[in-house]
């Protein structure tokens, strides 16, 4: 993709705040001279602690960073959760370094994972680990590291900042620590490790590092309120009671870090980033307090790779004929009417039948849904696939959800549903030991009812065979087209403020959402959408299957090349003044 940088200024209001016209002509210089020797990736998700698309992007990119762009050292920096990864996944470095943080000195020590990489071609980056006692401690039964407290969202706040401002202030000492403390350029991503803005730029005034730059990705608009006395423990010296200094109110990560990064802010796909400041969710509910600042400075859509091969069972892939997809998407099917029948976790609930009979004998002109992803009850949009699913009678649609929550609350919607809709919904709340694969490759459509959505899993949906049906949002949008899969969006009359405040403020109980006509809109909205493409997959099935077809040659246009390229002409942009 090729970005128009010509426009882009960079954004530097907050540096006098925190630095005298000396110290800003000496951080100036250093950038002017800078060049791409190292890039750190500095990530709060890694392989082995995941909550979201944010560690299948540190688990693909990175290689390509190194090998397209020739950069001599590529090296990933994140926090060693402990309650989370096993020490024996890891190799102790050796190294360690101390991190004063309230009146108190905390000793870090670096772990290490090799990456032996294959793609784009054989090599090798590493990966450090960084481990704090009292420090990066969330616990939880998904593994996941912003989740400390469950059941107290107050609480697990406070702990996320805690955390997130102690990594910031970390990691450039740690690069240092590693003997690496000239040319490099961290690459931040969302705001959990945003504030190393702020922290790389002074450790160059105290000589921590020689020259480093950064820029920043937001893989979302959530930001974090940021007190000033949570601020000061970033710094050292005179900058600490400067900070204290500050008004109290207002401040947050990201309206901190993004008048202070060096270059052009990021996110992951072209119609994400128009949608940070056009969209009302985005413009005013997550992001009023950041408008200015993506209004001046602009905000770049880098679209990720894929994060899935294409289904092999395709083995002529984009070039296989329609009878050949036919016949490949109907063994797929089949394999998945086995899982369905046998598989069977004591978390699943819900049955599945025909006829008050056993699944596997399903007619093949029936539809399978699946919808899958983490149970976000604001963004991913279950509580619509569940509303439209209400609408279709007994074996007139067969669906599969795999939602993964935090809160056992959060499916008690779900079972009023399977009960309601007996036979047509099973529910997998869990992480499937098996038949995941096969419920992306025999599934008839993919369903992404997004609330919102930075890039999403379209393209793995038709990786695998599956044609999407996709609320049109975000990612989604610059993935989906009429030839590839459906759209649906709600009657614009309901997309207000209020709907959209109310909708986000019951995400504890989703079943009152049945009253908001949004919502109600947008499930209307969803089921259509169902029903067109039910109707196109039984009345004309060849449709269908060249539908598959367009999907391989769309996921063609997704390469982490192409990312890695585009997102090193952002790293170049660090030397403008």
């Amino acid at each position: 993709m090729a970005l128009d940088l010509r426009s882009w200024k960079r954004d530097w209001t907050l540096m006098s705040v925190f630095f005298n016209g000396e110290e800003i002509a000496s951080i100036t210089e250093r950038l002017k001279n800078l060049d791409v020797g190292t890039l750190a990736f500095c990530s709060y998700e890694n392989r082995f602690a995941r909550s979201g698309g944010l560690a299948a992007v540190t688990t693909r990119i990175l290689p390509y960073l190194k090998e397209a762009n020739r950069i001599p050292r590529v090296v990933l920096v994140t926090p060693f959760h402990s309650e989370i990864i096993s020490e024996s996944s890891l190799k102790n470095t050796g190294v360690s370094f101390p991190v004063s943080v309230n009146s108190r000195t905390v000793v870090v020590e670096v772990h290490e994972y090799t990456w032996d990489y294959r793609q784009p071609s054989k090599g090798s980056l590493k990966e450090y680990y960084l481990k704090a006692g009292g420090f990066f401690n969330a616990r939880n039964t998904l593994g996941d590291p912003y989740t400390h407290d469950p059941d107290d969202p107050v609480r697990n706040a406070a702990l996320q900042n805690e955390n997130a401002l102690f990594f910031c202030k970390a990691v450039p000492l740690a690069l240092s620590a590693l003997g690496i403390r000239k040319d490099i350029v961290f690459h931040l991503q969302e705001w959990q490790t945003s504030l190393v803005a702020l922290t790389a730029k002074e450790a160059m005034l105290s000589g921590t590092l020689h020259s480093c730059g950064t820029v920043q990705t937001m893989h979302n608009s959530y930001d974090s309120p940021v007190t000033r006395a949570e601020l000061s423990r970033l710094v050292d010296g005179p900058r600490k009671q400067k900070i204290l200094g500050l008004p109290d109110n207002g401040l947050s990560a990201y309206r901190i870090a993004l008048q202070l990064v060096d270059g052009p802010i990021t996110t992951v796909s072209e119609q994400f980033a128009k949608e940070l400041t056009s969209d009302i969710i985005q413009a005013e509910h997550y992001a009023p307090h950041l408008q200015r600042i993506m209004s001046a400075s602009g905000v770049l859509g880098v679209n990720n790779g894929m994060f899935v091969d294409l289904d092999p069972t395709y083995t002529r892939g984009e070039h296989s004929t329609i009878d050949e997809v036919k016949a490949i998407k109907l063994k797929n099917r089949k394999a998945l009417l086995r899982i369905l029948s046998s598989y069977r976790p004591r978390e699943r609930f819900g049955d599945l039948t025909y006829g008050g009979r056993t699944i596997s004998r399903l007619p093949d002109t029936i539809p399978i849904v699946v919808m899958s992803g983490r149970l976000d009850p604001i963004q991913k949009g279950f509580f619509v696939f569940l509303r439209a699913l209400e609408t279709f009678a007994t074996d007139e649609i067969k669906a599969v959800v795999t939602p993964l929550p935090v809160n056992p609350d959060d499916l008690d919607y779900f079972y009023e549903v399977a009960c309601k809709c007996k036979g047509n919904l099973t529910v997998f709340p869990v992480r499937m030991r098996k038949g995941f694969r096969e419920l992306q490759t025999g599934a008839t459509f993919g369903i992404m009812p997004s609330i919102y959505e930075p890039f999403g899993a379209a393209v793995e949906y038709m990786a695998s065979g599956t044609v999407n049906i996709a609320r049109a949002t975000g990612g989604l949008v610059d993935q989906i087209d009429s030839s590839c899969g459906f759209l649906f969006r709600e009657d614009a009359v309901f997309y207000t403020p209020e709907h959209m405040h109310d909708y986000v403020d019951t995400s504890h109980i989703i079943q009152v959402r049945k009253t908001n006509p949004w919502a109600q809109s947008m499930a209307d909205s969803l089921s259509q959408a169902l029903r067109r493409a039910s109707g196109m997959y039984q009345n004309n099935p060849a449709e269908y299957h060249r539908m598959i077809l367009n999907g391989f040659r769309k996921v063609k246009q997704f390469t982490w090349e192409e990312s890695a390229r585009t997102y090193y002409q952002i790293y170049t942009m660090i030397k403008s003044s």
